[in-house]
């Protein structure tokens, strides 16, 4: 008995002892808790996208920076323009109008649903479809005709014309899962999209779309949450990195980096295959407006002092454009030359051309989407006035913007607006919008419009190339634009963010990671 009592004793003792144990290295410490706190990755953008998930309307910024975080396109464009497999491990060319593209195996959908054949000829024929040309995304990729399953693993696409970068022009469409889409309808979808990328959309907010990582991903996360929030105005992204309510902010200027060095971040700066010009618009002017005549035009260019502007703005790390791409993209012209300044010879054009004392125009321009574009057009303008021309500048905003390109209607003369050969890197792009191609057209030239028919209807990648470059030194020398430079981006990123990586306006979400 006496055994038991002392047995008894030393159990209640050290029961007591383990309730009032002193916390040594036994307790979980300050690095469990960091552990298992979830990493929360926030993006400040401009704005969400309108339609929410449908990825088929908007190819560009500022939806770009949502979508790419849902979906996945069978391609992938690095900014050096290189085209790498994604969703198709590899594709090859079977006949003028068809294509094979082989699938990666083993890709889930973000509800489970495996990836296969069947999605990406659902994608094709949706975006192919009667009356699709409502979707930015079919006039993107105006040649696909139709797709059919080969295999799982296999699909034919075929074209209505030979279409020699079509890998490239496929990283575009992003690939939907298609029985919820067929489920839910466009609109329901948008609610609940549904892609093989490395997050999926928990809630929509009006400023703040709310994602979780997508782990079975085939390109799974590093972090647990994305948060992309937005913040129309450049200074309150700035501002949200500042006080660390955001750690990566898109669409910033040079005149930023000092602020946010002082807070401990830093600036990063994306090149783009995009130039940014002033473009006019020839259906807006009555017969005989200066700006008809072509010694005006290239009078303007020669007036402009983009290397001070550059050097002031953008801290000299761009260039003058000469051209409707940039040196990545396919069919660039290296022998073209930057309009250099040269504001007296810009006088005596404008007198040789009847309008020595000048002239006036009115321009529509957005100060959202790039770096200091207000600024860019604030100093082309006073560049004007120094040579007798006033340009009025009128702010309006990238919705407004949109709907004028596609609507027309602009009462104006001229509009700022972005070269842009993203994501294709195919610089027949922002030349066919500028043409005769276009719905309501702000500049038709026939000739020109032949010449890019003409490129896109061969099939001979050189034969192309050629036809482009000289499309290109064309619009160098008739100058239906004020060229100025090629389109640089700058983020801000705090101290936390890890393996940041951009491609042409494309983050690398799945590659980021966060510091505690």
């Amino acid at each position: 008995m006496r055994g038991l009592a002392l047995s008894a004793v030393l159990v209640l003792a050290l029961a007591s002892w383990w309730a009032f144990r002193p916390q040594t290295t036994d307790a979980p410490g300050p690095e469990a808790a960091k552990t298992a706190a979830p990493k929360i990755l926030r993006v400040g953008v401009l704005t969400l996208p309108p339609e929410k998930g449908y990825p088929y309307n908007s190819t560009g910024i500022p939806t770009i920076y949502t979508y790419r975080a849902i979906f996945d396109g069978l391609t992938y464009v690095t900014e050096a323009g290189d085209v790498q497999p994604f969703l198709a491990t590899s594709w090859e060319q079977i006949d003028p109008l068809t294509w094979r593209f082989k699938l990666r195996e083993g890709v889930t959908f973000s509800n489970g649903a495996p990836f296969t054949a069947d999605a990406v000829a659902f994608a094709v024929n949706y975006v192919a479809r009667p009356g699709g040309e409502v979707d930015s995304i079919t006039r993107e990729l105006i040649g696909l005709k139709s797709a059919e399953v080969e295999s799982p693993t296999s699909v034919l696409i075929h074209t209505k014309r030979v279409e020699p970068l079509l890998p490239a022009a496929l990283e575009q469409l992003l690939i939907v899962e298609p029985e919820t889409f067929k489920a839910l309808g466009k609109e329901g979808f948008a609610a609940a999209p549904v892609g093989t990328g490395p997050f999926q959309v928990v809630t929509w907010e009006p400023a703040k779309a709310d994602l979780v990582a997508f782990k079975q991903s085939w390109r799974a996360p590093k972090v647990d949450k994305l948060e992309i929030i937005a913040l129309p105005d450049t200074s309150s992204r700035v501002q949200a990195i500042e006080s660390g309510q955001i750690d990566i902010g898109v669409a910033l200027g040079y005149e930023n980096q000092v602020a946010l060095e002082q807070a401990g971040a830093r600036a990063h700066v994306s090149k783009t295959t995009s130039t940014l010009a002033l473009t006019f618009i020839f259906t807006e002017m009555p017969p005989g407006h200066p700006l008809q005549n072509k010694a005006v035009r290239q009078a303007l260019n020669y007036a402009v002092n983009k290397e001070a502007y550059i050097q002031a703005l953008f801290g000299g790390v761009t260039e003058p454009a000469t051209q409707p791409t940039t040196v990545s993209g396919f069919g660039y012209n290296p022998d073209l030359k930057p309009y250099p300044y040269d504001p007296e010879r810009a006088k005596k054009m404008l007198a040789e051309a009847g309008f020595a004392k000048g002239f006036s125009f009115t321009a529509k321009i957005t100060n959202g989407g790039g770096a200091a574009l207000a600024e860019v057009y604030q100093q082309v303008a006073a560049d004007f006035a120094r040579v007798g021309v006033t340009m009025q500048l009128e702010v309006i905003t990238i919705p407004q913007l949109i709907r004028l390109a596609a609507e027309g209607n602009w009462k104006s003369e001229a509009f700022g607006m972005n070269f842009s050969a993203e994501r294709t890197l195919d610089a027949l792009r922002p030349v066919r919008i500028h043409s005769c191609l276009k719905p309501n057209p702000w500049f038709c030239d026939k000739a020109l419009t032949a010449k890019i028919e003409q490129a896109y209807a061969t099939g001979d990648l050189e034969a192309r190339r050629k036809l482009t470059q000289e499309i290109m030194a064309a619009w160098h020398d008739d100058a239906p634009v004020v060229w100025l430079h090629d389109v640089v981006m700058f983020e801000g990123l705090s101290k936390r963010v890890r393996n940041y990586r951009v491609d042409n306006t494309v983050i690398r979400y799945d590659l980021i990671d966060v510091a505690d």
